[in-house]
């Protein structure tokens, strides 16, 4: 997959380059060119022995395992927010084990790309957006299968909208980092919430964060009902009761004003600590609680009645700056509308395209990003011809070839999505 040097590319075709990588990423020289070594994206084949840990776009925990072999796909939930039978709150589906069959996919540009993505059969709500997984050398994205939601509330308190989420947004890591004391340093954090009790508000992720090695934790939030705030927003990061190896902080606070609650905060944070590349990538999920009667919540243990639902998902990457270039190249993710997305990276330009319709133009998003970093580790970004003209309306984060990326042009609607390096 080395025809022409990325920036090379970049600078032939233009704004459009991006497009051209990913169409055109496996061609090959002259006829003079010597052969070429591949490299495997993926492992050459997957059972049950290789467990993907990993966290929700829903909040929710899971754990993924995949046989390429006998064509199966599992997916446990660990830990969720996501009501087990519609038109309830309670209980979720924590402790649920679903699997089905996998079929290779084939709508990527290359051979090579459809070697390592497979559609979870059975796991969307709608037949025409097929769930989808991507593998790469130790981690595990795409999505989970979905839910229809809906709660006619309580007294007037907690309604959730009848709403269907075809399938939700993960990533995951075969290897994950289980002592807090080897997480211990700063992080700039991003990501997206939703508040199912408000109409599905949406709220944008986007802090400091200091952890120390005894798991004590502070957060500065620059956004939210905490903006300019420096507190430890929950408990003491710990290893998780539930035996994933994820770390766990209670009474959670969240970005918005909670539906309902007495006290404290009743939703939990769960951190996923993935290893790749010699770096750790810190997943943070925030798992609402809603228990709409009087007394405590067998699952989460809250006393109701709560609507602490807030939930979602954001990514840490470490406070040091990033050197331009150093972050080129493709990535696969799902965004927070629950499109397929890849981002093509090459220097100070990027662009975010539908992986299976790359060369739809009308499809693609493009960026300039700006590596000055008065925040270490944090790219700004401009959107390519936007009436906000060079003011940035985005950030974008690198730990481990995973990207996360908050876009707050329209701050009512915040944009994020999150995914791992491919090539």
């Amino acid at each position: 997959m080395q025809s022409k040097p990325f920036a090379k590319r970049l600078a032939m075709v233009g704004v459009g380059a991006p497009l051209m990588l990913t169409l055109g990423a496996c061609g090959g020289g002259g006829n003079s060119s010597p052969p070429l070594v591949e490299t495997a994206l993926c492992p050459t084949t997957l059972d049950y022995s290789t467990v993907y840990t990993g966290g929700g776009g829903d909040g929710e925990l899971v754990k993924l395992q995949l046989d390429t072999t006998k064509k199966t796909w599992q997916i446990t939930y660990v830990e969720s927010p996501i009501p087990a039978t519609t038109g309830t709150v309670t209980p979720t589906r924590k402790g649920q084990v679903v699997s089905g069959t996998i079929t290779q996919e084939t709508g990527l540009p290359t051979a090579k790309l459809n070697q390592c993505a497979f559609q979870l059969n059975g796991a969307s709500l709608d037949p025409s957006r097929p769930a989808r997984v991507f593998i790469g050398m130790g981690v595990a994205g795409g999505t989970i299968p979905g839910a229809q939601i809906q709660f006619a509330g309580s007294g007037g308190i907690g309604v959730v909208p009848d709403t269907t989420f075809p399938y939700y947004p993960f990533i995951a890591f075969s290897s994950i980092e289980t002592n807090i004391a080897n997480v211990a340093g700063t992080y700039n954090q991003l990501g997206y919430h939703q508040v199912p009790s408000q109409n599905f508000l949406p709220a944008a992720v986007d802090a400091k964060i200091t952890i120390n090695a005894d798991g004590t934790w502070q957060e500065c939030d620059n956004t939210g009902v905490n903006a300019g705030k420096c507190q430890q927003p929950g408990t003491n990061l710990t290893q998780s009761g539930d035996g994933s190896g994820a770390f766990e902080t209670d009474n959670f606070q969240g970005q918005v004003k909670p539906t309902l609650v007495t006290g404290k905060n009743a939703a939990k944070g769960f951190m996923i600590v993935g290893k790749l590349r010699n770096q750790l990538v810190p997943v943070l999920v925030r798992t609402g609680v809603a228990y709409p009667t009087i007394g405590t919540d067998p699952q989460s243990g809250a006393t109701g009645p709560v609507a602490d639902d807030e939930s979602g998902i954001s990514v840490l990457a470490p406070q040091t700056a990033i050197t331009q270039g150093s972050q080129d190249g493709e990535y696969i993710s799902v965004d927070s509308q629950f499109d397929y997305r890849t981002l093509a990276l090459s220097g100070t330009q990027g662009t975010l395209l539908d992986p299976f319709n790359a060369s739809q133009a009308s499809l693609a998003t493009a960026l300039n990003l700006d590596f000055t970093q008065s925040v270490p580790g944090v790219a700004t970004t401009t959107h390519v011809g936007a009436s906000t003209g060079s003011t940035p309306t985005g950030k974008m984060t690198f730990t481990g070839g995973v990207f996360s990326f908050l876009d707050l042009t329209n701050a009512s609607a915040p944009y994020f999505t999150a995914g791992a390096f491919v090539q």
